[in-house]
């Protein structure tokens, strides 16, 4: 396997700083003495930290790696911690809960983390995201539950499900060393922060590849979890079957865990369901088919919502769809028997778009199919609503992607790069409208 070309800085300021708040909140002390690569003892054997640690290591270059090898806390993440912290979000959410219950063995998802292999290392970086992060830590539990509700309904082997849970617990580990403000949902990325976004992968990866116990069936599929089977996915654009399946089951338990996190609006699973319809080039059917009949469970109990009128979401769905035609009619002088890479990568993502939106009964120009008798249908225009969300925001993806692959885009463009440019700020003014 090719390997990632992202090293993790010794030691990282954000992952230290991140340590240095640990030892505020809990008894963090060094397991054994702590030298720069220089052979300057920096911190003692059962040294307590304090807010010291931050200075005397962030300007030197450890000679051990990981850091956390070296130190422990007190009343840190354990394998039963882990499983009590599983069932209390069980009981807490709905979602979760129905999960458990439609599985023929009801237990399953209660005491699947008890089996998951938890080094020293790993169980102190679980420590820091509980104390520190708490929505990390949440959020990779919730996906560890989902992922193995998906994983019992293909009826993994026990080995296989063990591996799936500890990949997904560990899959957004590589987060804790990015700077926590790019990764507030209130933030607008740059498109240099957006690459740091994209590392935390390959990251994960190199955390989990130190560990033989992880390595290489934990980490690849740690590494995979955001790629897509279309290949639109990243750090390596893989397609297909190069994507190994406890990846696959990742991706989509990803996304399932992000709408359906605590807070969010009481019919985000249902949005599930319209990932399938508008991307059924990226996932696998039959995963995201088991999310859908969870997400129909509770369908009847959700609270009504406030959304938007008919006409106004017609109105915008009516302004991305000709935003896409738009975007094909000015790349068409340009397609030929061999596209420039990011010319056919850009066609085919429109096309797809395009594609999934008139599969579906919606059509840019006439009578919209989709619309027909949903004006009293509180929950056929949610579902619409929703359409209307991910064609949004994979036409974000989409450009987002060009420009992350092919950076260098703008600089002395041929017609054809022009030509995309063009209609790339055109789509962002239709998207942040």
């Amino acid at each position: 396997m090719d390997q990632p070309d992202v090293a993790i800085s010794n030691p990282d300021p954000y992952y230290l700083k991140s340590v240095t708040d640990l030892s505020e909140s809990m008894e963090v002390v060094s397991s054994e003495d702590i030298y720069s690569q220089g052979g300057i003892k920096l911190v003692n054997k059962d040294v307590r930290l304090d807010r010291s640690f931050y200075e005397r290591l962030v300007h030197h270059k450890l000679a051990s790696s990981p850091i956390d090898r070296s130190l422990a806390a007190k009343d840190g993440v354990t394998l039963l911690s882990l499983a009590h912290d599983a069932a209390r979000m069980i009981d807490d959410d709905a979602v979760l809960g129905r999960m458990a219950n439609a599985l023929p063995d009801t237990l399953l998802l209660r005491n699947a983390l008890r089996q998951i292999v938890l080094n020293p290392p790993l169980a102190f970086k679980l420590t820091i995201a509980r104390e520190t992060r708490p929505e990390l830590y949440q959020h990779s539990i919730r996906v560890a539950l989902i992922s193995l509700y998906l994983g019992a309904s293909l009826r993994l082997k026990p080995a296989q499900m063990k591996d799936l849970a500890t990949a997904a617990l560990f899959h957004d580990l590589g987060e804790l060393h990015i700077d926590p403000a790019l990764l507030d949902r209130a933030h607008t990325l740059t498109e240099q922060e957006r690459h740091h976004i994209y590392a935390h992968p390959m990251i994960a990866y190199l955390i989990l590849k130190e560990f033989p116990e992880y390595h290489p069936h934990v980490s690849t599929a740690v590494l995979n979890h955001h790629e897509r089977l279309d290949g639109s996915g990243y750090p390596r654009n893989l397609k297909g079957d190069r994507i190994n399946p406890l990846s696959q089951i990742l991706a989509v338990a990803e996304v399932a865990g992000s709408l359906c996190r605590p807070g969010a609006a009481a019919n985000a699973c249902a949005q599930v369901e319209v990932i399938l319809k508008l991307n059924t080039g990226q996932f696998r059917a039959d995963l995201v088919g088991y999310l859908a009949a969870i997400a129909k469970l509770g369908q009847a109990s959700a609270v009504a919502e406030k959304h938007a009128d008919l006409a106004t979401i017609c109105a915008r769905l009516d302004r991305l769809a000709k935003t896409l035609a738009e975007g094909k009619q000015a790349l068409a002088p340009y397609r030929r028997a061999r596209m420039e890479e990011y010319l056919s990568y850009a066609d085919e993502r429109m096309a797809n778009l395009e594609k999934a939106l008139f599969d579906i009964g919606y059509h840019s120009a006439g009578e919209h199919a989709i619309t027909n008798g949903i004006e009293e249908d509180p929950a056929s225009r949610s579902e619409l609503e929703n359409l209307l969300h991910e064609i949004g925001w994979q036409l974000g993806y989409t450009i987002n992607e060009i420009r992350r692959r092919w950076p260098a885009l703008g600089d002395a463009p041929d017609p054809a790069a022009a030509a995309l440019l063009a209609w790339i700020s055109q789509a962002e003014e239709v998207l942040q409208a």
